[in-house]
């Protein structure tokens, strides 16, 4: 299927209004048509520079993973089979980016290895509500800082609405760690936060 020129014309106007699939974008990119990539990618661009900006404190650096990990993308999008949604496998392109470039640093440190046993996280400590608050907001972003790198991008990705078992392949650890590191954040972020919300939405 090739992007046709009504969804062109209206994508002038808000490049995210179609009705193409992501694999049907990808399908048409492979076939030489450019522009189904810029749909694509501005269909994802926002939700993953919220992604890194959250995850990585340094702005610059997430721009460069940012960068990189569209390059790495239009590397890899012939190899790309539709096993689950786009945006997991991006994400954990950007994880993978990330990780290299800690490695690399003298100052990394490894993350904490996998707990042993898995924590049930109850569907009232989906962090999904967090963000309905505008005036905990700021506060939940200066919280966030304070995590531990694992726990910080296993409550973001939930933010954006994976599963745990897309974030446990993406952080290539069980669906039983990833519990765990969402429960320890939430403790974390009730910790941090207790001043601003007095326990209440936490």
């Amino acid at each position: 299927m090739e992007v046709n020129q009504d969804e062109k014309q209206n994508a002038e106007f808000d490049p995210i209004v179609t009705g193409t699939a992501d694999n049907a974008l990808i399908d048409a990119y492979e076939r030489g048509d450019e522009y189904a990539f810029e749909l694509l990618y501005n269909r994802y661009r926002r939700q993953l520079y919220g992604f890194l900006n959250n995850l990585i404190t340094d702005r610059s650096e997430a721009d460069e993973v940012f960068e990189e990990t569209w390059l790495r993308v239009i590397e890899r999008l012939a190899s790309y089979r539709d096993e689950g949604r786009f945006s997991a496998w991006l994400f954990r392109i950007a994880h993978n980016i990330f990780i290299d470039r800690l490695r690399r640093k003298k100052n990394f440190v490894e993350l904490d290895p996998e707990e042993a046993d898995a924590i049930a996280v109850s569907s009232g400590s989906d962090p999904g509500h967090l963000s309905h608050s505008a005036d905990l907001a700021e506060a939940i972003r200066d919280a966030l800082k304070n995590l531990p790198g694992d726990q910080r991008e296993v409550f973001i990705l939930r933010q954006q609405d994976l599963s745990f078992k897309e974030i446990a392949e993406i952080q290539g650890c069980s669906i039983n760690t990833a519990l765990s590191r969402m429960q320890y954040a939430l403790k974390n972020l009730r910790r941090y936060l207790q001043d601003v919300d007095h326990g209440d939405l936490l």
